[in-house]
């Protein structure tokens, strides 16, 4: 039986697949997303449409960036706090 972490090192575990799922403000707002989206693109022509998918196109990166690192900063946090439960130590340095 495999640990978590080889788990999450062979990809079998991905929390982020699941970010949300039983979030009804999450579901919600993804929602509004959609629809807002659609309605701007039946709007847009031309030139402002490639700009706009330019635009698209970075804020996905950045979400998918941000959302790596909070995992990592979480993931670091929540190690820390066990080292320091399990050795009784006041300081993890």
């Amino acid at each position: 039986m495999d640990s978590i972490i080889a788990k999450i090192w062979q990809g079998n575990l991905a929390p982020s697949r699941h970010c949300g799922e039983h979030n009804q403000e999450i579901k919600q707002l993804e929602e509004l997303m959609q629809l807002n989206l659609e309605t701007l693109e039946e709007y847009l022509s031309g030139p402002a449409r490639k700009m706009f998918e330019k635009y698209y196109v970075c804020v996905e990166e950045c979400i998918l960036s941000s959302c790596e690192q909070v995992f990592y900063d979480g993931f670091c946090l929540g190690t820390k706090i066990t080292a320091e439960a399990l050795t009784g130590a006041e300081k993890i340095v």
